[in-house]
């Protein structure tokens, strides 16, 4: 089988969870030994450069085209005024990026065009133009439910009417696209449930973000240590929420005054703003790291506080593979087929979250079964091999 994977994020190298999982899904299709192409924008965000490893060597081609996605204020203000598309939107449709979309399926003929997020749904026209490809909606999560739910965290009521608006835009923009796609491939059953509602009738497979378990991703760390941690991006303002209010709630509330426990915060393209913040807080600022798989498996429990935003938190399904214990909001872990008290533990409570906390580094046995549980879940039910050869199955019964 012939396929292009289209992204709006370049992938290399894989930084955050939505690149983490375009590169899962394509390094699953190419062991499976089909012909695997990428296109994918370079922005200002994602514009790494191709890491040469085995990887890399085994996709057919890797196609990339500059898209200038800064956030610019008149651009921003024209589209508040004189447009009905979502601004985040907009900024990713670029005619450069079309003509480069038209040239490699002129060029090639493909089986399938996987688009990798609701971002490139507008390039479904020129694929429907230039190829008899089957197009796949490969949905990372409800767009406008991460606005709306960033909305009513915004504190700045300026910003909290911006926010809500941009929802209200992303919600007719994602409605509109339902349907136009050939298949619907969302990342979780709630996610299909969302579509479902809205008017899907289109073939529907839910495939989690996959691991590869082969790999020998254990953890070094055990209870004892004393320590936790914390990773994502933190120009994500979800990200930048939780954090926040893990700190203030939770960390300098419950446990830092105790001087038992030592919390690390790892995380890229944090803003100045956060950074100074963080420079002031009883707490280990590591900025970006260069291996984030090793700073994990360096040990500990990892904290997942989640209060806005959607999709599958790829660094949850990522710990669980390496065995590491994690307390995360039950909205960090939404999509996740998990058993609070088994594989994870999920507190909303700020002195509940806490208390699972010290319960993980205090209690050997506790900390060492949850981490087994985790693992052996991500082996039993997120297989990237496994998940990989339901979609292609799926693929083949509806070509």
């Amino acid at each position: 089988m012939k396929i292009l994977q289209v992204s709006h994020k370049y992938p290399f190298p894989p930084k955050d969870g939505g690149a983490i999982a375009t590169l899962h899904m394509a390094n699953g299709f190419a062991r499976a030994g089909h012909e695997v192409s990428i296109l994918a924008m370079r922005t200002p965000k994602h514009g790494g450069k191709i890491v040469k490893n085995g990887d890399r060597s085994s996709y057919h081609e890797v196609i990339t085209t500059y898209v200038d996605t800064t956030i610019k204020p008149i651009k921003l203000l024209r589209n508040l005024l004189f447009s009905g598309l979502p601004y985040n939107a907009e900024r990713f449709i670029e005619p450069g990026f079309r003509e480069k979309l038209a040239g490699i399926l002129t060029r090639r003929n493909y089986d399938i065009v996987q688009l990798e997020g609701l971002y490139l749904m507008p390039y479904a026209e020129t694929i429907r133009k230039c190829s008899q490809a089957k197009i796949v909606l490969r949905a990372h999560n409800i767009e406008h439910e991460v606005w709306k739910r960033i909305a009513m965290q915004a504190k700045n009521r300026a910003r909290r009417w911006y926010y809500k608006m941009l929802a209200e835009r992303m919600a007719i923009f994602e409605y509109s696209y339902i349907n136009v796609y050939d298949m619907l491939v969302p990342i979780s059953k709630r996610d299909l449930h969302s579509f479902n509602r809205h008017g899907n009738t289109k073939p529907s497979l839910v495939v989690p973000m996959g691991m590869d378990v082969t790999e020998n991703l254990q953890a070094e760390g055990v209870a004892g240590n004393h320590k936790l941690f914390y990773i994502g991006s933190l120009d994500y303002i979800p990200n930048q929420e939780g954090l926040i209010w893990f700190i203030e709630h939770v960390w300098t509330k419950f446990l830092q005054p105790s001087h038992q426990y030592t919390f690390y915060v790892a995380g890229r393209n944090a803003p100045a703003s956060l950074k100074k913040y963080l420079g002031k807080q009883p707490l280990n600022f590591l900025g970006e790291i260069d291996d984030a798989g090793q700073f994990m498996r360096s040990g500990g429990v990892m904290v997942v506080p989640v209060l806005s935003g959607g999709g599958i938190r790829v660094r949850i399904i990522e710990a669980m593979a390496m065995g590491i214990p994690v307390v995360s909001t039950s909205l960090g872990a939404e999509g996740l087929d998990i058993t609070d008290g088994l594989d994870i533990m999920i507190a909303d409570d700020p002195e509940i979250f806490s208390d699972a906390i010290v319960k993980l580094l205090e209690n050997q046995t506790f900390f060492a079964n949850i981490g087994k549980n985790a693992r052996t879940l991500i082996e039993e039910k997120m297989s990237q091999n496994k998940l990989t050869a339901e979609l292609l199955a799926f693929y083949r019964d509806n070509l």
